[in-house]
């Protein structure tokens, strides 16, 4: 076996040193490529990825309360005038007129006037309270007494011209459209209950201002046929006339006078 000298061995292993492959250059880290940030999500983003709070919504404005027409009183020529809006109701009715919304599939007309406003403006034209409808039986009821009034709706056009219709008009006594025949509106004021010290005035509870129904014991007005003060059975049906299905314009009220003036 031929040895080397420590010459020899410095020349072969300066020889293998030249033959082995270079060492291999440390990596370099990665460099992660962020996708451009969509403005859009803002608002997500900067509340998730960056640890700040997110910016809460801004709050929406509360809309502004419409304001509600006011009752109209002439003390001197004796007439109110309450604002109303057609509810476009059909069949079977039992009010011409109601407060809020307390009925709004069985009354011809509607106002969101309160019904304290009403009475305060009826007593200024000097409308006293009358007696409520008595029952008697099962199926009867004694008409109410009290001051007979007119009513009319007053309609103004684009215009402003008035036109006044009388309510009768707006009601039919049956089904096929019959006139409402003779008669008359009673007015008995407003109901009204103490308990202890307070006054409840139950009118403003039903909404009942105008009405056709004999069993309603809250309303403020009572449609009356013609029959004398005999009771009459209080089941008697009234419809919405097809004026009342058509009836409307920018500006309607109600108006109500004592019927002993012109």
């Amino acid at each position: 076996m031929r040895r080397f000298g420590l010459t020899g061995v410095l020349v072969l292993t300066a020889l293998c040193g030249c033959m082995m492959p270079p060492a291999a250059a440390p990596a370099k880290p990665a460099v992660r490529s962020e996708a451009p940030r969509d403005e859009r999500l803002a608002p997500v983003v900067r509340g998730t990825d960056d640890g700040l709070r997110a910016r809460p919504a801004p709050a929406a404005e509360p809309a502004a309360a419409k304001p509600t027409a006011a009752v109209r009183v002439d003390e001197k020529a004796r007439t109110v005038r309450i604002p109303v809006r057609f509810t476009r109701a059909t069949g079977v009715v039992e009010w011409l007129l109601s407060a809020g919304a307390a009925h709004p599939t069985t009354s011809v007309l509607m106002t969101e006037c309160p019904v304290g406003n009403v009475a305060e403006a009826m007593a200024k034209i000097g409308l006293a309270g009358g007696t409520r409808p008595q029952w008697v039986g099962d199926d009867r009821a004694r008409p109410p007494a009290g001051t007979a009034v007119a009513i009319d709706i007053v309609v103004k056009d684009g215009a402003g011209k008035e036109s006044r219709i009388p309510a009768g008009r707006f009601l039919c006594a049956g089904s096929g459209g019959q006139p409402l025949g003779e008669g008359a509106w009673i007015y008995v004021g407003p109901q009204m209950v103490r308990e202890g010290d307070s006054q409840i005035v139950v009118t403003d509870l039903s909404g009942s201002l105008i009405t056709t129904n004999l069993r309603d014991s809250s309303a403020m007005i009572y449609w009356v046929a013609k029959g004398g003060s005999d009771p009459a059975p209080y089941v008697t049906a009234y419809y919405a006339s097809g004026a009342a299905l058509s009836g409307g314009g920018e500006t309607c009220e109600v108006e109500v006078r004592p019927a002993s003036q012109k």
